[in-house]
């Protein structure tokens, strides 16, 4: 996704956060032309919004019940 910084504001929930995360560092594979440094770069973003995925899940499946 191609937004402008500009554009970008805080979500006003944690829903919303978590979609926008999504929307700007997708799970995606490296291009073989990526630069190494990048790749470990992108990679680190995108490990972070999995770690923020996995508490909203845990959440819901406390909040539902559901083990």
């Amino acid at each position: 996704m191609n937004r402008d910084n500009e554009d970008i504001v805080l979500p006003a929930n944690v829903n919303d956060l978590i979609e926008l995360l999504n929307e700007l560092y997708p799970e995606r594979s490296p291009e073989i032309s990526d630069d190494v440094k990048e790749i470990y770069f992108q990679a680190g973003q995108r490990d972070v919004v999995r770690f923020i995925n996995l508490l909203k899940e845990r959440l819901d499946k406390n909040l539902t019940g559901v083990q």
